[in-house]
């Protein structure tokens, strides 16, 4: 079984649109980050996401996602410190990855300890390449408005145009 620990914040902030979300709600930019690798998550493979500072309240990531866990490191220690805690309490460290931009310190333990390492951009293109974006037919939202949509609005706003004026 492959296991993966993520500098959250660090692949988050590698990724020009959730930077740029993550601007004017960290929460949302977090959020899509976690349902991506949610859905490039196969088989037994069990992702461990920790992220700098105190859980906030209650969120979606508070619920984790099917072989994803969320961990904030609380104000006490840093993601970085955590990620390395549990290389260390691993006996087997060669089924760990860890994903990190930061070859400076966690990738150079990592590697001594004989867990892999990637950087959250290479992460970020296996990301982009096994999950593919939604076919049109399966958005949330429809393309237009159907004519008996429009015409239930019309009446309902006081504009029927059967009614005649």
């Amino acid at each position: 079984m492959e296991r993966i620990l993520i500098d959250g914040y660090n692949l988050l902030y590698k990724d020009g649109v959730l930077k740029n979300l993550a601007e004017r709600s960290l929460e949302e930019a977090r959020e899509q980050l976690l349902d991506t690798i949610s859905a490039y998550r196969t088989g037994t493979m069990e992702i461990l996401v920790v992220f700098d500072g105190a859980r906030p309240s209650p969120t979606r990531s508070a619920s984790g996602r099917a072989g994803v866990q969320v961990r904030f490191s609380a104000s006490t220690k840093t993601a970085d410190q955590v990620i390395l805690e549990l290389i260390q309490r691993e006996p087997r460290r060669a089924s760990l990855t860890v994903v990190t931009s930061d070859k400076k310190d966690i990738g150079r333990i990592a590697s001594a300890e004989g867990v892999r390492w990637i950087s959250s951009e290479t992460f970020l293109r296996r990301l982009r390449r096994a999950v593919k974006p939604k076919p049109v037919a399966d958005r949330e939202k429809p393309a237009g408005t159907s004519a008996e949509e429009l015409k239930y609005w019309l009446r309902r706003f006081g504009s029927d145009p059967s009614e005649g004026d």
